[in-house]
């Protein structure tokens, strides 16, 4: 997919794009930003770019000649793919194989030869400093672009002879859209899986099962004990919420939680507000509007501040049953 077909990260593909027009594109570029927020698929569209004969002024592939199609596909001999596969990590041996021993190679019938490591984490030390020499000194006609979620994972010489690049989560509406189009959710269901998700289609498609609906419950149940002045009622939420049961850490699924809660209260400050901005949770309307009454805009957005607060001592390594306690009793 060509750069005009990418959802979200304006900013960073104008930039590129830019690079590309002018004939500056780095040789060695560090893609580091969330999981699932389509870093891959921008490495793919830069690949495209460099090697389309048909490429716009202002930098584009055209996405429909036969060299974007087969890069598309991942069947362009000029762009290689090295990802860890079944294994733990990116070791050695496939990086030689794949990489080191052909960087130096000239085109066989493209512009450029780009090679995406994806995620560049998984590199062990030993693939790693393998790797500096040609990070160092990368042949003319090549370009690498490491692509990560944890660029510290990443030895500091390796980050320092990348230009990085950074990639900030999707906006909801982003999300949506790429559930929509790229991957032909319903709507409705892409709202409500959108709205949880961090900004990562990634994390949206995991909420696609039973975890999804179980936290959902719990964190309406959060809600629904927090309008009464029941503290037993409370705490029991606040057991149910950091009880999860799935295959999930306990700090993921809380912070799962967290998030689902913070988008059913976006729906009641919505309600309370009298907007007519579609519910992200619009299949349980009809419970979020019996518990509006108890939570207008003003408490709406209190309690939003608070469970913000919430995931923040939650990344601070506090207790997720702590934190399930203090939120049970904050809202």
């Amino acid at each position: 997919m060509p750069f005009a077909s990418i959802i979200g990260h304006a900013r960073i593909v104008e930039l590129l794009k830019l690079a590309i027009a002018r004939g500056r594109q780095p040789q060695s570029l560090l893609f580091a930003g969330p999981d699932g927020v389509g870093k891959r698929a921008v490495a793919l569209a830069f690949a495209q770019a460099v090697n389309c004969p048909r490429r716009s002024v202002d930098g584009d592939a055209c996405g429909t000649c036969q060299t974007c199609v087969r890069i598309a596909r991942g069947q362009h001999s000029d762009v290689t793919i090295l990802d860890k596969g079944d294994e733990a990590s990116i070791k050695i041996e496939p990086l030689r194989v794949r990489i080191l021993e052909v960087v130096g190679y000239r085109p066989f019938e493209a512009a450029r030869r780009v090679f995406i490591i994806d995620p560049a984490d998984a590199l062990t030390a030993q693939a790693q400093d393998a790797l500096l020499k040609t990070l160092e000194e990368p042949p003319s006609s090549a370009i690498l672009i490491l692509v990560t979620s944890r660029p510290d994972a990443l030895l500091p010489t390796i980050q320092s002879r990348c230009r990085r690049v950074r990639f900030g989560p999707l906006s909801e509406a982003d999300v949506e859209r790429v559930l929509v189009e790229r991957l032909k959710v319903d709507r409705t269901k892409a709202r409500m899986l959108a709205a949880p998700s961090g900004g990562s289609v990634g994390r949206a498609l995991a909420g696609d099962d039973n975890d999804f609906d179980k936290d959902r419950d719990a964190a309406l149940a959060l809600i629904g004990a927090a309008r009464t002045g029941d503290v037993l009622r409370r705490l029991k939420a606040a057991t149910d919420l950091a009880k999860h049961g799935s295959k999930r850490r306990d700090r993921e699924a809380m912070s799962a939680r967290l998030v689902i809660a913070m988008s059913l209260l976006r729906d009641l400050g919505a309600i309370g507000a009298g907007t007519s901005a579609p519910l992200a949770n619009l299949d349980i309307e009809d419970q979020l509007r019996d518990l509006s009454g108890a939570f207008n805009l003003e408490r709406a957005a209190a309690a939003f501040a608070a469970l913000t607060q919430a995931r923040e001592n939650l990344r601070s390594n506090a207790s997720p049953k702590i934190v399930a306690d203090w939120v049970a009793m904050a809202l």
